[in-house]
């Protein structure tokens, strides 16, 4: 086996190893580092001084945790500020660093000579613009233009940045400086396939063909109309290029939902995101995600948030490089909904991205799902597919071991998400073998699931032991079907599968129970977790056949790869981490929900 040192260059290709250091930088403080250029991007020359260069950077907090738990009690049932969802503003003022943090951090700012209009302050980031040569003078860098050797695309990146010594403990971090690359949609493409475009040519009991028609029927979907309510809002996250095609949209609903062809939806462009309907490039994750989302949550106010840019990446055997991977740009995402006034926001944002977490780095990790835990304090729920890759892919680690390791997906594995896992067949529903599942690396377990985990870890014993972290955060949360899904992507009708799938039917099914209460006088469900773990199953179906796959010694770029003879996360009853709860039963859920409050 390769040891994971060896996927990288030496440093010294850029910076001299006999370097000394000036007396001005030595009271400079390294903030992250690589040591060496990521395997699969080549040094490309340097990119001119003047090239503008945003940047972000992440202001700490010793507030963060009182944050959390303060959202965790607005999620739970029972507790006094239960659905007292929080404004932007109150967020804002909750997460804002002290003056004298802001203040120090600006006199640096303003010693570099960053103008003061290209500053922009929201809760705890600061952003600003700078050309190449201030933000190598003010991070005591050297930024090179680098290519990646598949997809020739280039990025402007360095190996390490540095900040003052008496600021550094302020700063989590400051991007793009030294992460590469980009993410993919967690769908399952070897399910891809033309089919029959006649309705009555379909089977419609979801043992091998799924529309709208099987999963109303599967999932109690009868009540085909939700009143509209500008409170109730549904966003559907769209990213690499793949947009929603208003053609292939009308085609679906007049296929599939013929009483329903007035639907539409919106398209916001955030970040550069394009929303190009002649393009000759294929869009069956945008177009599977748009229509089951409008046709299922019917009479919802529903937009699709195209979002421009590549997100962080940190390599790994199976993402090595960006012609490989594609992390889609969460932060780019998330500054804007979290700029957004509070009336609006989504209610509910589905999201069917995602990569393995080894892949980000931890701090990125953290300072992402806490921008989650602040979109359900304002009242969103957010939905994640827990991936498509079972235990995992490789099962390489990338901490420089090069151990065997169970492989998660983020951001499923953010505690502030509900991550949606994957099911097939009826009578019974049984879990797909790549639902993705697991438990995290970073995130230790949250108290609302302790006791649902714990059951199936007594029953699971010292069963994997040593390839997975008991303590972490369980995933997924629940699940929906998954495989065959009939959708239209240029004029074509197509069947796909994936937790891709699953996500935007979960997510719908929280819009009608947002409708439900909305109708009721009462508010929007908000971040779920803490609720769905109370129900004891009440709502939830579990499912106890089938378990996910994985570790079989395959890498999706033919890198390293483990081999776990049988590695499985069985479906059992209970919580499971192929599954979760279970997949939901609308009609019963609708009741649970209205009946829930505060105290």
């Amino acid at each position: 086996m390769v040891s994971f040192a060896l996927l990288w260059r030496p440093m010294c290709l850029f910076l001299s190893c006999s370097q000394t250091t000036s007396p001005e930088e030595s009271s400079y403080q390294i903030v992250e580092q690589l040591y060496g250029v990521p395997d699969g991007w080549t040094e490309d020359g340097v990119p001119s001084p003047a090239t503008p260069m945003k940047f972000h950077m992440a202001v700490s907090n010793d507030r963060m945790a009182e944050f959390e738990q303060r959202v965790i009690e607005i999620a739970t049932p029972g507790h006094q500020l239960y659905g007292q969802f929080m404004t932007r503003d109150e967020v804002g003022d909750f997460l804002r660093p002290s003056n004298d943090t802001v203040d120090r951090i600006v006199a640096w700012m303003k010693s570099e000579r960053v103008p003061s209009e290209s500053i922009e302050r929201h809760a705890n980031w600061i952003t600003f613009t700078v050309p190449v040569s201030q933000a190598e003078d003010m991070l005591k860098t050297r930024f090179h233009s680098f290519r990646n050797d598949v997809s020739q695309e280039t990025a402007i990146r360095t190996l390490q940045y540095s900040v003052p010594q008496d600021i550094r403990d302020f700063i989590q971090m400051i991007q793009p400086t030294i992460k590469f690359g980009q993410f993919s949609a967690q769908e399952n493409q070897p399910d891809l396939e033309p089919v029959a475009t006649r309705f009555d040519d379909l089977n419609v009991n979801c043992s091998t063909t799924v529309t709208t028609k099987c999963l109303r029927r599967l999932y109690g979907i009868y009540d085909t109309e939700a009143k509209p309510d500008p409170r109730n809002k549904l966003g559907v996250s769209g990213f690499l290029d793949q947009y929603a095609r208003y053609d292939d949209f009308r085609a679906f609903m007049r296929t599939y939902e013929p009483d329903h062809t007035d639907a539409n939806f919106n398209v916001v462009s955030i970040n550069g995101g394009r929303n190009d309907q002649d393009s000759s490039f294929a869009s069956t994750e945008a177009s599977m995600d748009i229509q089951y989302a409008v046709a299922l949550a019917y009479n919802t106010d529903t937009t699709y948030y195209t979002t421009g840019g590549r997100g962080p990446f940190v390599p790994e055997v199976d993402q090595p490089n960006v012609g490989s991977s594609s992390n889609e740009p969460y932060l780019e995402q998330l500054h804007y909904l979290l700029n957004l006034p509070d009336q609006d926001l989504p209610a509910v944002l589905s999201t069917s991205y995602g990569e393995y977490e080894q892949i980000i780095p931890e701090s990125y990790a953290n300072v992402t799902c806490n921008m989650y835990a602040q979109l359900g304090a304002r009242g969103v729920s957010v939905i994640f597919a827990s991936g498509d890759s079972g235990v995992g892919g490789s099962c390489v680690s990338n901490d420089g071991t090069g151990r065997t390791r169970f492989m998660p997906t983020f951001p499923a594995t953010c505690p502030f998400v509900t991550s949606v896992g994957g099911t097939y067949g009826v009578d019974p529903e049984k879990a797909v073998g790549f639902s993705g599942g697991g438990f995290s690396e970073y995130f230790q377990r949250p108290a609302y699931q302790d006791e649902s985990v714990h059951g199936y870890l007594d029953q699971l014993g010292d069963k994997w032991e040593g390839l997975y972290n008991p303590e972490g955060r369980g995933v997924p949360d629940v699940a929906a079907q998954a495989r065959g899904f009939v959708f239209v992507d240029h004029g074509y009708f197509m069947k796909l599968g994936g937790t891709s799938a699953a996500a935007p039917v979960f997510a719908a099914i929280v819009s009608r129970l947002n409708a439900a209460r909305l109708e009721r006088g009462q508010g929007r469900m908000g971040f779920l977790n803490p609720w769905l773990y109370s129900l004891n199953n009440t709502g939830l179906t579990d499912i106890v056949d089938g378990g996910s796959v994985g570790c079989t010694g395959y890498s999706d770029v033919g890198g390293r790869a483990s081999i776990v003879p049988h590695a499985s996360w069985n479906a059992t009853q209970g919580w499971d981490p192929v599954t979760g709860l279970g997949t939901p039963d609308l009609n019963t859920l609708i009741k649970v929900a209205c009946s829930t409050e505060g105290t």
